[in-house]
């Protein structure tokens, strides 16, 4: 509900006006009494580590730029239905929690502050966490060049400045993350200064696309300020080529397709697929989107065959103060891993040394170690994926659940 105590046209659609359990305060995480299962099974087939994964730089997240060689082979035990049953293997920990939540990206934090916050004191709470460091779409890579320390984002870039009160503006605030104290680097090289932005999305011109073996290039060949040449030498199909103009102009020009987040026409949207949104809605054929869109819907980390159609229009709706790019967009050192991070270091004070500053927390090295502590309120286990969640007897009388 409002402050104002007028219903507002999504607050009855989001079911504010209805009560809440305490099971069902936090959406996507298990609110119920867990008891830790940790199954000791070992992959089927292994490919080389180095093939798999490459070199990963240094510090924090060395060990897991993307998705790891053990996360994909879990995923594909799941995939073949290995833990439909209990497995033989999985070994009772004797650990009971009052909230575990699977997954420790952006969402899982957010939800495991949430239930910090909220659920009151001696309550504890577990974040799952398939890689080597928590984060999702948000981490990072750190290289040494030239006896430099670089760091870049591996994928979530860019925050935007939220209105004042708003409930991400307060979040930001029990986070210890002020925006208003943030200082750029000025230039001081002795060379004119190169214009550069503030995040990875804010990319002066020329831009350009690079077409390589996938488009029978070899070598490859860079398209640069593809769209005010008409993708004329692009090496692409006529038909192609004529859709994404067709879908350049009619993007550029359309309106929102719902009156609000949360109506029947945003429901229905969020409730296809983003490619099959294009499909429907711009004319474009599976093939151009999967040649040449795959990084439709803002990058947040799948493609336009998975992504809710929805995502094509989720930033607009954040509605934020700043929504410059020049000007409103912000990016830590590492992108949104700077985000993250914030959350557990308020989640688990000791998991970085020093006071909760951007400077501490992005540039201090992660405690590890700090992550799993027996006895505190939070804590995060990495390199454990979830793989079976079961009431324990009746679902409807059932005390806790198993969590393998």
């Amino acid at each position: 509900m409002s402050d104002s105590g007028r219903e507002e046209p999504y607050d009855r659609v989001l079911g504010m006006n209805a009560p809440i359990c305490r099971r069902d305060f936090l959406n996507s995480a298990l609110l119920a009494s867990g008891r830790l299962l940790l199954s000791s099974v070992a992959p089927s087939h292994l490919i080389g580590a180095d093939d798999w994964t490459g070199y990963g730089g240094v510090g924090d997240y060395s060990n897991s730029n993307g998705n790891t060689q053990e996360v994909i082979e879990a995923g594909h035990q799941i995939r073949d239905r290995a833990f439909e049953m209990r497995h033989a293997n999985a070994i009772d920990t004797g650990e009971v929690f009052d909230c575990v939540v699977v997954g420790g990206g952006l969402s899982g934090l957010a939800a495991a502050l949430c239930f910090q916050r909220e659920g009151g004191e001696g309550l504890k709470c577990l974040v799952i966490e398939n890689h080597p460091i928590f984060g999702g779409e948000a981490k990072r890579n750190e290289f040494i060049v030239d006896g430099q320390r670089l760091m870049a984002p591996q994928g979530s870039d860019h925050f935007q400045i939220p209105y004042p009160y708003s409930f991400i503006a307060r979040f930001y605030e029990s986070i210890g993350l002020d925006w208003r104290q943030f200082k750029y680097q000025s230039w001081e090289g002795p060379e004119r200064e190169i214009a550069l932005g503030r995040t990875f999305e804010q990319i002066t011109e020329p831009k350009g696309y690079y077409f390589g073996a996938k488009f029978g290039q070899q070598p490859g060949v860079w398209l640069v300020k593809p769209w005010e040449r008409m993708l004329d030498a692009a090496p692409i199909p006529a038909f192609m080529r004529a859709e994404l103009l067709n879908y350049a102009e009619k993007s550029s020009n359309s309106r929102l397709p719902f009156e609000y987040p949360g109506d029947e026409k945003a429901r229905r949207l969020d409730g296809m697929t983003l490619e099959t949104h294009l499909m429907q809605g711009y004319g474009l054929s599976r093939d151009a989107i999967r040649t040449m869109l795959l990084d439709s819907g803002g990058g947040f980390g799948a493609g336009p065959d998975v992504l809710s159609g929805y995502c094509a229009y989720a930033f607009q709706e954040l509605h934020a103060l700043d929504d410059s790019p020049e000007t409103g967009w912000q990016s830590f050192p590492g992108g949104n891993a700077g985000l993250t991070r914030h959350m557990v270091k308020t989640l688990i004070p000791d998991s970085f040394p020093g006071p909760r500053t951007l400077e501490a927390v992005c540039r201090n090295d992660l405690n590890f170690a700090a992550l799993d502590r027996p006895g505190q309120p939070s804590r995060i286990r990495l390199r454990s994926t979830a793989v079976r969640v079961e009431h324990d007897g009746d679902p409807d009388k059932s005390a806790f659940v198993w969590v393998t």
